[in-house]
């Protein structure tokens, strides 16, 4: 039997077609656009993105669904709330950094952290003096290699 040939469940030969990519080029990765409905004029309820207006989406909708909020993935989102009332030292750090590099290395496609920071959000910020700022500085990892940064706040 050929290479590029396969049998399907009857026995019989279909042909297989190898898409032909070139090299210079590359494929965009695509999402939803977030919040859904954002953009209906331009491209309906369920618009698309890419690139790092995606990323961002994606990095904020992580970090702020709590671990078991969805359904279907319940291992998806960070606990971060857990951490809003704990003092902001050295060993609070630690654990949001593992926390959000953990949820970060298994759903997000296409970048790379750089550089996280997490501060106080204000003396008395919006959820009455115990808030969170998270700061990452990613990459992207494939194509301009783009440096941006996503905050988001926890409160």
């Amino acid at each position: 039997m050929a290479a590029n040939q396969t049998v399907n469940i009857y026995g019989k030969i279909a042909p297989t077609y190898i898409e032909q990519i070139p090299v210079g080029s590359r494929r965009a990765i695509f999402g939803l656009n977030f919040p859904l409905g954002e953009n209906r004029d331009r491209g309906g309820f369920f618009s698309k993105i890419s690139g790092v207006r995606m990323i961002k989406d994606a990095v904020t909708q992580l970090l702020l669904t709590t671990r078991g909020e969805r359904v279907m993935l319940p291992k998806y989102g960070c606990n971060l709330r857990k951490f809003l009332f704990q003092p902001l030292d050295e060993t609070t750090f630690e654990s949001i950094k593992r926390e959000i590099l953990y949820s970060f290395y298994n759903y997000i496609v296409g970048a790379k952290v750089k550089k996280l920071a997490v501060f106080p959000f204000g003396d008395a910020g919006p959820a009455g003096g115990n808030s969170l700022k998270v700061v990452l500085t990613l990459e992207l990892t494939k194509g301009d290699l783009d440096v941006f940064d996503v905050e988001v706040n926890i409160v």
